[in-house]
C-alpha cells in the first residue's frame, strides 16, 4: 500500500477516469499484438480487450449517473499500450515478456487506485462497481504475475 500523503485517496472521478484509461489501454494493446509470436499474448489480449469493452458500458452508466466529467488523457493510455510496440514481434520470447510486462504495471496501477478509493469511497455506485471489480482485476494480476515469471 502507498502512504496517503504520496497517493491522495481518489474520488469517484478518478476511479471512473483511469479505469476508462485502464480499459484504453487493453483495448489498444490487442491492436499491438497482431502478428505476435504466442497464441497465448493473442488470446490473453483478446479477452482482456473483451473484459474492458464490457467494464467501459458500466462506466459509462456511472458516469452518466454520477453525472462526473472525465478529462481527455486518452493520450496516456495509447502511449502506454504503445510500449509493447518497442519489442519487435519477431523476437519471440522477448516480446512476451514485453507484453505481460506492461500488462502487469497496467494491473498494479488499477488495483492499487481501487484498493485506495475502497478505503473511503465517496459514491456509493462507484464504491459497489469498484468492490465488484477488485476480485477479477486480483486475479488476472495473478495470471499476469504467472505468465510473466513463466516466460
Amino acid at each position: 500500500m502507498s502512504d496517503a500523503n504520496t497517493h491522495p485517496v481518489p474520488t469517484a472521478a478518478d476511479v471512473i477516469s483511469q479505469l476508462y484509461q485502464f480499459d484504453l489501454f487493453q483495448q489498444n494493446a490487442v491492436e499491438r499484438t497482431d502478428g505476435a509470436p504466442s497464441s497465448d499474448v493473442l488470446m490473453t489480449a483478446a479477452a482482456r480487450a473483451d473484459a474492458a469493452a464490457k467494464r467501459d458500458k458500466i462506466l459509462a452508466e456511472l458516469q452518466r449517473q454520477t453525472g462526473t466529467e472525465i478529462p481527455a488523457q486518452h493520450k496516456a493510455a495509447a502511449m502506454r499500450a504503445h510500449s509493447i510496440d518497442a519489442v519487435d514481434s519477431t523476437e519471440g520470447p522477448a516480446y512476451v515478456r514485453q507484453f505481460y510486462a506492461a500488462q502487469l504495471a497496467e494491473y498494479e496501477l488499477a488495483v492499487a487506485l481501487i484498493e485506495r478509493y475502497l478505503q473511503s469511497p465517496d459514491n456509493e455506485d462507484v464504491r459497489s462497481f469498484a468492490a465488484a471489480q477488485l476480485p477479477a482485476l486480483l486475479t488476472e494480476l495473478a495470471d499476469t504475475r504467472n505468465a510473466l515469471a513463466d516466460k
